[in-house]
């Protein structure tokens, strides 16, 4: 043989060893590749499923979100509702207890001079009286 021959023969043998070592090398890495696309597979549908369900309960939180806003306006529609009703019904209630009072006030006040005036004419005439009798 020779040193040619004994080159090529080398160099075919590195070539095998590394093409061997390569082989032996890139199974376990395929083998981990297919694991790892089969582990990407079903996390893709495991997200897929609660994509869907966080979704679907969003859509659900977001009509209950709306319901109670309704809600909420109905109520303080009534409340407004309500402080108007108590405002006209304190107006109706006071506005004639108010003119009752100052009527009543009235003829109070009425009476009162009407006796003050009968009194001090009764008095006057009293006096005129005594003042004829006494001469």
């Amino acid at each position: 043989m020779s040193p040619l021959e004994i080159t090529g023969l080398l160099a075919i043998i590195l070539i095998s060893a590394f093409a061997l070592l390569g082989i032996i090398v890139a199974i376990p890495i395929f083998r981990l590749v297919n694991r790892i696309r089969l582990l990407v597979e079903k996390l893709s549908e495991s997200l897929i499923s609660l994509v869907e369900n966080l979704n679907s309960t969003m859509s659900h939180l977001n009509s209950e979100i709306s319901s109670i806003n309704e809600l909420t306006q109905s109520a303080g529609s009534i409340v407004n509702q309500f402080e108007k009703i108590i405002r006209l019904a304190t107006i109706i209630v006071t506005t004639p207890v108010i003119k009752l009072i100052s009527t009543g006030i009235g003829f109070a006040d009425g009476i009162k001079k009407a006796v003050g005036k009968n009194n001090k004419n009764n008095f006057n005439k009293e006096k005129e009286e005594e003042a004829k009798n006494e001469p």
